[in-house]
């Protein structure tokens, strides 16, 4: 399966055979694609994604639009999944104006800028550790003109979340690698009155009732009121594994 961002052909590994005829295939389908791209997937801390060139040169950025917001990135050294465009536009529709909201891993904005151009929120702390991300962050703050909303924050998310203080009606955790260790730092955000956490995890097909008892616990543990208020499959991670995102309403005891 191939995925288009930008000019930029994606191949995922499991597209296997000659090199030169995928090459053919893809150009054929898509004349206007500036290079392709074996792409398998991200890894480490700054989600970096490991790619090999099949077909033309990578340009130092690309811009790729969606529902109405341009996102400018490269594509060689940055992460941007198409499969959570769905997700990104429901984030969009579900914050409130009155909100404050905290994106503990804003990434280029592909959560923060929909919701700032759409939902137009009080205020979005948008946090990244991966400084040529944050500089994409940046630019597209400023390309998409919501820098009365959102304050981009370069560092570590559970440093900056405790030096920002507990002031979000909302958290965002879009983040697989581990992201239950990092609740005790989206939990520490919420306001006094309490608010939504949006968990992205890994979960085991057939095992999903299991990751939200565990997440449920996790935050009960930690001290605090929680609801399970819904959870919806992203999309398909590999044959055995799916990427949920979880809505857990929390409150302190």
């Amino acid at each position: 399966m191939v995925k288009l961002i930008g000019g930029v052909a994606l191949v995922r590994p499991e597209e296997s055979g000659d090199v030169e005829e995928t090459v053919r295939r893809i150009l054929k389908r898509h004349p206007r694609v500036k290079v392709i791209l074996r792409y398998w997937g991200v890894e480490g801390e700054f989600r970096r994604p490991r790619i090999k060139v099949l077909w033309g040169e990578v340009p130092e950025s690309i811009v790729y639009r969606e529902y109405g917001v341009e996102f400018e990135l490269d594509p060689a050294s940055l992460m941007f999944c198409l499969g959570n465009k769905f997700e990104r536009l429901r984030m969009a529709a579900t914050v409130r104006g009155w909100e404050v909201v905290v994106d503990m891993f804003a990434g280029v904005g592909q959560f923060s800028i929909p919701i700032a151009r759409h939902a137009r929120p009080a205020k979005i702390h948008s946090i990244e550790i991966n400084p040529d991300a944050y500089r994409f962050l940046v630019k597209n703050i400023e390309r998409n003109k919501v820098s009365e909303i959102v304050e981009p924050h370069l560092g570590d998310c559970r440093e900056v979340v405790e030096a920002v203080g507990p002031v979000a009606d909302r958290v965002l955790m879009g983040y697989l690698d581990n992201t239950l260790s990092f609740l005790p730092h989206a939990l520490r955000a919420l306001s006094e009155a309490g608010g939504v956490v949006h968990i992205h995890s890994l979960s085991v097909r057939g095992r999903e009732e299991e990751l939200a008892e565990k997440v449920l616990a996790a935050a009960e543990n930690l001290g605090y009121a929680a609801k399970l208020l819904g959870w919806r499959a992203v999309k398909s991670y590999s044959p055995s594994k799916i990427h949920l995102t979880l809505d857990l309403f929390a409150l302190r005891r």
